[in-house]
């Protein structure tokens, strides 16, 4: 019996939620769909608003999201259930610009395609996946540590972590909370510097 498109878009918004969850994330349920939100996620600066879109079958990757209006605190999380460990987080903004309006009778729909493992979208976007370090752009936390990387560079990240244990400690926690790429490779550049004036 083929599955129904309800039942694999709740699989896809529980597995999401649960990682969301797994990462430490407070998460809000809305107990009615208001404008496709599925999720909402709290931080020390307000709220992000998350929809959840989730794909069974195809080749070619797409998600459809009913046209919408992109905002600063809207995100929306694309999910595939031949990938089941693989999320791609894209804010509003950058969703819209790479997708294509698709006009329809009822409703005009912004449609994502990603395409197969290695096509040129996939290779382009591939900052958004599993970029949930994003969602806590905003937070006092994210702020802070952003903010050190950017105002001084070198002399302050040695202030803070002046050791290549301190520096270990971190590099640890960024990649359990998946920071992004680059604020993992700076952490990686002050271990080894660290680790040569020993």
């Amino acid at each position: 019996m083929e599955k129904e498109t309800h039942i694999t878009g709740k699989e896809g918004e529980l597995k999401v939620i649960g990682e969301l969850l797994r990462r430490g994330f407070d998460i809000y349920l809305p107990l009615i769909d208001i404008r496709g939100i599925d999720c909402i996620i709290k931080t020390e600066v307000g709220y992000k608003e998350i929809q959840i879109k989730t794909r069974e079958k195809g080749i070619h990757w797409l998600f459809d999201v009913k046209s919408f209006v992109p905002r600063d605190n809207f995100y929306i999380i694309c999910y595939h259930l031949r990938e089941p460990n693989v999320f791609w987080v894209f804010p509003s903004k950058i969703y819209k610009l790479n997708s294509n309006l698709i006009k329809q009778k009822k409703r005009n729909i912004l449609r994502l395609t990603l395409g197969k493992e290695d096509s040129k979208k996939r290779q382009k976007l591939h900052q958004y996946k599993d970029n949930f370090f994003q969602l806590k752009e905003g937070t006092i936390e994210a702020t802070k540590e952003l903010k050190a990387v950017k105002k001084s560079g070198w002399k302050k990240l040695k202030e803070i972590y002046p050791t290549v244990e301190a520096v270990e400690q971190k590099l640890m926690e960024a990649k359990e909370k998946n920071y992004s790429k680059g604020y993992i490779k700076v952490l990686e550049n002050l271990k080894r510097y660290w680790t040569r004036r020993r």
